[in-house]
């Protein structure tokens, strides 16, 4: 049993460190690319990847201080699932309160061809990662690479939003479509924030 511990410790943090790598590159292009063609979208993708970087950087802190003090790491734990439901909770409402500026100020953003095949790449790569941090968190009862399971979702979800957006926008012309689905995005991270930080108050 504590053999088996041990190995999916060690799957949770190749995951995470994973994480770090691609969210970091990724999210970076993806903010920097927001600012040349003023998506919003592409924008909320970004910071979402570069939040979940964050998270799977403090999960790194917590997996390998339970490698050295498993009576340690119960701390850690909650340590870390408090960041994830502040970092869900900053990306719902920032994603909102743009979302809403965008709609009313009738936002119209460029689609590039780079922002186009940013998030079709992350659209294959982040949705094995969220399910596969599941699959580990579940066996290792962690809410904490459980959440950090769902923030990558999240981010593959923006990603899917953010390529419908721009690709409606550019064929369409339908401009509202970009800060629509972020919207959408924006209401599901702060439910499901609220919703973990709930269970992990009282639970």
């Amino acid at each position: 049993m504590a053999t088996d511990r041990s190995d999916l410790l060690t799957t949770a943090l190749r995951l995470s460190f994973f994480t770090i790598a691609w969210n970091g590159a990724v999210g970076a292009a993806a903010l920097v690319l927001s600012v040349a063609d003023g998506s919003l979208a592409l924008a909320s993708f970004g910071l979402s990847a570069l939040l979940d970087m964050s998270a799977s950087a403090v999960l790194v802190w917590r997996f390998m201080k339970e490698q050295r003090d498993p009576v340690a790491a119960e701390r850690l734990e909650r340590r870390a699932q408090s960041w994830i439901v502040l970092a869900m909770l900053t990306v719902g409402v920032y994603v909102g309160v743009q979302g809403v500026r965008a709609l009313v100020g009738g936002s119209h953003p460029k689609a590039s061809a780079f922002g186009v095949l940013l998030a079709a790449v992350s659209l294959v790569v982040l949705p094995w990662l969220g399910w596969r941090k599941l699959d580990v968190a579940s066996r290792l009862a962690s809410q904490a690479l459980r959440g950090d399971g769902i923030l990558t979702l999240a981010a593959a979800v923006l990603a899917a939003t953010t390529l419908t957006a721009l690709l409606v926008n550019s064929t369409l012309g339908w401009w509202w479509a970009d800060p629509a689905v972020a919207l959408l995005v924006a209401a599901a991270l702060t439910v499901e924030g609220a919703r973990v930080g709930v269970r992990h108050r009282f639970g």
